[in-house]
């Protein structure tokens, strides 16, 4: 069993960027801004967008692209056929738990306001 996202469940080149950002959703929350848009395939996929401007340190947004692609493995079965470009608020979260908890919450939040 691998830990790891595999390439398919994940939004890589520019222009599956641009087009989830186009006809995307936006909402946020107190750690995250969530882009989801309908993905067309059977399975969630997952973009990050962590900022360089917000997070100097590479140490740092490493950490949170870490956080995010857990999440979202662990939780890819309940999450909907929806792409999501996930990106940081420039607010530094003290606790990862709260972080997690945020993002879920927030990601479910989206997947049902889009099915509704």
């Amino acid at each position: 069993m691998t830990c790891s996202l595999t390439q398919s469940v994940r939004i890589t080149n520019a222009k599956e960027f641009a087009h989830v950002f186009k006809k995307g959703q936006h909402s946020q929350s107190q750690f995250w801004k969530l882009v989801a848009n309908n993905s067309g395939n059977s399975f969630s996929r997952l973009g990050l967008a962590i900022s360089k401007k917000d997070y100097k340190r590479a140490v740092d947004r490493n950490h949170l692209k870490r956080l995010v692609r857990e999440t979202f493995r662990k939780n890819q079965n309940i999450l909907g056929h929806f792409d999501y470009v996930v990106m940081a608020k420039k607010i530094q979260p003290n606790n990862n738990r709260e972080v997690t908890l945020d993002l879920l919450s927030l990601m479910k939040k989206t997947k049902n306001k889009a099915t509704s």
